[in-house]
Parts: C-alpha cells; structure tokens; sequence
C-alpha cells in the first residue's frame, strides 16, 4: 500500500523520545515554575497581538519568556512525526488501524472538551484549552500503539 503521507521509520525513535520529554516539560513546567522565575527564556519576538491586560497592542516587537513556545512547538511537530512515521511492516491492516484510531481520538479530545465546556469556568477554562490543542495527537498516538500491541499479541498468539 502506497503511504506517501507518512514519514519514514528511521523518524519514528527519535520523535518518541522528544515528544516524551516535550510532554513531561508541558505537563511539569507549570508545577515547576509556580513563581515565574525558575525557568524563563526571555527574547524579542513579533506579536501580531498582545494583551498588556488593559490595553491590546497588535503587530508590534515585545520582550517575552519563549519557553512554554518552544515546548509547545516540540510536542506538537514530534508528536505529528511519531505518530505519522511509518511503522516497520506498513501493510493494509496497520493503515485500517491508524484511521481508526484517529477518528476515535477526534470522538475522545472533542468528548472531553464538550464536557469542560459544560462544567470548568474562568481561568481554568483557558487551561484546558491549551492543553486541549495536545490531547488529539495524544489520544491518537496512545490508542494507535495500544491496537499494535493488541493486534500483535493477537497474531503472535495465532502462531
């Protein structure tokens, strides 16, 4: 079967390790730096908008701490990588349960943000909504490799 989407299998190790540290960085970080202080990474960057509180400013240099960016961008761009590199045997089988297991991580991450709409307000809301953008590729990636196993330990089994 042609796969012309995935990336190659010589990504696949790699882009699991970064995207664990990434994960433990996203999930750790915050606890970590309760005052703000402990890790920062402060630079110029280009704002298309900036909320100062009171006053928005839009397109404009500012001075800001890169490192929850920087995090974020490394989850988001491993994750994409090891869960879309192809696996060793690639057949039709592996292909059915990738796209199964992606519809289902879409049904699961939109579940979930259906019920924190309904029940978390305020600020906490805005957390789970950053944490929302990460939670499709993990589900997918958690689901996918959990139906590999199944389906080898299946067919290992048959033998």
């Amino acid at each position: 079967m042609k796969t012309n989407y995935l990336f190659p299998n010589s990504f696949k190790k790699s882009s699991g390790i970064l995207f664990v540290i990434s994960l433990l960085g996203i999930i750790l970080i915050p606890i970590i730096n309760k005052d703000g202080n402990v890790i920062q990474l402060q630079s110029n960057v280009f704002a298309l908008l900036y909320d100062e509180g009171i006053k928005t400013r839009s397109m404009s240099w500012i001075k800001d701490d890169i490192f929850p960016e920087l995090i974020g961008i490394i989850l988001i761009l491993s994750g994409l990588v090891f869960a879309f590199s192809k696996e060793k045997m690639e057949d039709e089988m592996i292909s059915k349960i990738r796209v199964e297991s992606l519809v289902w991580a879409t049904y699961i991450n939109y579940a979930v943000l259906l019920f924190c709409i309904i029940f978390i307000y305020g600020l906490s809301f805005f957390s789970v909504m950053v944490y929302n953008m990460f939670t499709l590729i993990l589900f997918f990636i958690i689901r996918f490799h959990w139906m590999l196993y199944k389906n080898d330990k299946i067919y290992n089994h048959e033998e």
